[in-house]
C-alpha cells in the first residue's frame, strides 16, 4: 500500500472514531422516553449517516485500491503486449529481409548458371559449326581436285584428239616437240607424267598464264586464262615440303625469275680439297675444321613467297623439299620461259 493511500485510510479511521466518540456523547431530548433498542438503531443510523457524509467507506476504498492495482497490471500488460508486437513486427521485417536476400541469391545463381550455360551451349556450337566448316571446306576441295583432274583428263583428251586430226601428217621438228613425233601432245617423263598441250602453248603468255600448285597431288598445273575460262597447257608432277618444311598455302605471284641460282640457306660444305665434308647441309650449321658453304643449284628460279619459289630439282613420288617446289627438268624451262613477273600461283591443298 502506498503512503497517500494510507493517509486517506488513516484519515477516515479518525473521523469514523471522532463520529462514534461525538454521537455517543449526544443527550436526545426524548432519550429517557426511548427504548435502549431503538436508541442503538438511531445511533448506528446516525454513525451510518456520518460515515457517508464524510468520506468513502472502507469496501469503496478498497475497491477503488483493486481497481488502481488493476488498471496499473492492464498498463503493465498493454506495454508488454506493445512490445511483443513491436519484436514480433521486427522478427517479421528481419525474416522479410532475409527471404528477400535468399531470393536475389537464389536469382543471382540461376542467372550465373544461365549464363554459364549459354556460354558453353554456345562454345559447343560454335565448336561444332566449325568442324562442319572444316568438314564442308574439306569436302569442296575434295570436290575441287576431282572435278580438276576430270577437267584436265577432259581436256587432255579433246587436245589429243585435234592434235591428231590437224597433226596427223605433219612432223614437229627443232622444238620442245621434236622428240615426240607429229600427233604426240604428251610428254611423260621418267615417273613425272608431264602432260603439254602443243596447241594451247602458243597462245600462253605471262599475261594470262596462271599457276596451281596441288599439295595432295604432289602436282603442278599451268592454266591459260580465257575470259572466265581457263584452259589447262602443263600439268606435271613436283616435289614440296617435306614434313617440319611445309609448303605455304595461299595465292602468291612471281617475284624473281634467274635462269641460275643457288640456294642461301642449303647445300654442301666442302674441305680445301673440294670434298663434302659431312654435315646437315644447313647454312647456319658449320662443321668443325676450315669448310666452306656452297649453295645447291636451283635453275631456272622463279620466286614465289618469300625464300620459297619452283626450281628445277629432284622429284621423287613424295614431297621431299624445304619448302620450294621442285619441279623436273624436262618441263621447268618451259614454264620458265611462259610465265613472268606477276604472274599468279596459287598453293593449295
Amino acid at each position: 500500500m502506498n503512503q497517500p493511500t494510507f493517509r486517506r485510510l488513516f484519515s477516515v479511521s479518525l473521523i469514523i472514531v471522532a463520529a462514534v466518540t461525538f454521537s455517543a456523547c449526544t443527550v436526545d431530548e426524548g432519550a429517557s422516553l426511548t427504548k435502549p433498542s431503538t436508541l442503538a438503531s438511531k445511533t448506528k443510523s446516525r454513525s451510518s449517516t456520518a460515515e457517508r457524509g464524510n468520506g468513502p467507506s472502507w469496501s469503496e476504498q478498497m475497491a477503488q485500491a483493486k481497481e488502481e492495482r488493476e488498471e496499473r497490471a492492464a498498463k503493465m500488460k498493454e506495454a508488454r503486449d506493445q512490445k511483443l508486437a513491436a519484436k514480433r513486427k521486427e522478427d517479421e521485417a528481419n525474416a522479410r529481409k532475409l527471404a528477400a536476400e535468399r531470393r536475389a541469391e537464389e536469382v543471382k545463381k540461376k542467372a550465373l548458371a544461365e549464363k554459364q550455360a549459354r556460354e558453353l551451349a554456345a562454345l559447343k556450337k560454335a565448336k561444332v559449326e566449325e568442324l562442319a566448316k572444316k568438314k564442308l571446306e574439306e569436302e569442296k576441295r575434295r570436290q575441287s581436285r576431282i572435278t580438276a583432274r576430270k577437267r584436265a583428263e577432259e581436256a587432255r583428251a579433246r587436245e589429243a584428239a585435234l592434235a591428231a586430226a590437224e597433226n596427223r601428217s605433219r612432223r614437229s621438228s627443232g622444238s620442245f616437240f621434236s622428240v615426240f613425233g607429229s600427233a604426240s601432245n604428251q610428254y611423260k617423263g621418267k615417273g613425272n607424267g608431264v602432260y603439254v598441250n602443243r596447241l594451247g602453248l602458243s597462245g600462253l603468255a605471262p599475261s594470262n598464264a596462271k599457276i596451281e600448285i596441288d599439295l595432295s597431288d604432289q602436282k603442278a598445273r599451268v592454266y591459260r586464262a580465257v575470259g572466265s575460262k581457263r584452259q589447262l597447257v602443263i600439268e606435271t608432277r613436283v616435289s614440296t615440303g617435306k614434313s617440319g618444311y611445309s609448303t605455304p598455302t595461299g595465292t602468291y605471284r612471281v617475284q624473281e625469275k634467274r635462269t641460275e641460282k643457288r640456294s642461301t640457306l642449303y647445300g654442301s660444305w666442302v674441305n680445301s680439297s673440294g670434298s663434302i665434308v659431312r654435315s646437315s647441309g644447313e647454312a647456319w650449321d658449320r662443321p668443325a675444321g676450315g669448310a666452306r658453304f656452297i649453295g645447291a643449284e636451283m635453275p631456272y628460279w622463279m620466286r614465289v613467297n618469300g625464300s620459297i619459289g619452283m626450281h628445277v630439282g629432284d622429284v621423287p613420288n613424295f614431297p621431299a623439299s624445304h619448302g620450294c617446289i621442285r619441279v623436273p627438268s624436262s618441263v621447268q624451262p618451259l614454264i620458265f620461259s611462259k610465265v613472268g613477273l606477276g604472274t599468279e600461283v596459287k598453293i593449295m591443298r
